[in-house]
């Protein structure tokens, strides 16, 4: 029995340590959790339940969950870089992307939501960021904008639209600038990618459908244009705020 081993996360579940049990997987991100005095990140990683665990004052705070989606990219994704790089952070919303993009050296970010007012102050306020609220990916236009890197790169953490929807938008940005390399992480929502008939109360919980939605966005995203290039899928390490499995896509598009 003493050698039994348990999830780090179902740990925290049963303990005493966190009580915001909601606060479980963030805190676990942020390199807050010490287990016999080393700092744990991933929580599916298995311990000895005589081990030492303690929790430590949060070293990072984010101004939104959803940093924790692009910052389980960068684990996963170790050639992952954006540094002096411009980026767009569609779906910018609160700004969690936007502020690990600004985290990981972006030379600029442009913070691009259909809505008005949602950006964390402490993000608009920085000179790397520009806002483009009330703003669609079809309304973006490159030539306006000055001091464009010849990599340019999207995050995409949209609700409610299809990927399906955004990328030939993303194409056309392509076509209008030749000379770019793009490349990007995007946030597949099986929730928004299949029928109502595949949902449970707003949930997808069938693997086969979730490998389903995965496997249309992509082969329609190739469609759109066949420069698109898959280099890599994983899980998000966090799920959506409505229990939702996501998964993080990487692509690029490589200039002609």
């Amino acid at each position: 029995m003493l050698n039994e081993k348990i999830r780090l996360d179902q740990y925290l579940l049963q303990s005493d340590l966190i009580k915001d049990k909601n606060q479980i997987l963030s805190t676990i991100m942020s390199g807050s959790v010490l287990v016999n005095d080393r700092p744990i990140t991933k929580a599916g990683t298995l311990i000895k339940i005589t081990d030492q665990v303690r929790i430590r004052t949060r070293i990072k705070e984010y101004v939104s969950r959803g940093a924790y989606k692009l910052l389980g990219a960068f684990d996963c994704f170790r050639d992952l870089n954006v540094q002096d790089i411009v980026c767009f952070d569609l779906g910018a919303s609160t700004g969690g992307f936007s502020q690990v993009l600004l985290e990981k050296g972006a030379f600029h970010v442009y913070a691009v939501d259909v809505g008005y007012g949602l950006l964390a102050q402490k993000i608009a306020n920085d000179k790397r960021v520009t806002v483009l609220d009330r703003t669609h990916v079809k309304d973006l236009n490159l030539k306006d904008m000055e001091n464009l890197t010849r990599k340019i790169f999207f995050s995409m953490d949209l609700s409610f639209i299809s990927l399906t929807q955004i990328f030939p938008y993303i194409s056309n940005l392509a076509k209008d600038n030749p000379t770019k390399d793009f490349f990007g992480i995007s946030l597949i929502k099986p929730q928004f990618e299949l029928p109502s008939s595949a949902l449970e109360k707003g949930i997808v919980r069938n693997r086969v459908h979730q490998l389903t939605a995965i496997r249309n966005v992509w082969r329609t995203i190739k469609k759109t244009n066949a420069r698109f290039v898959f280099e890599g899928l994983a899980e998000s390490p966090i799920q959506g705020a409505d229990g939702n499995h996501e998964f993080l896509l990487k692509w690029r598009m490589n200039a002609k």
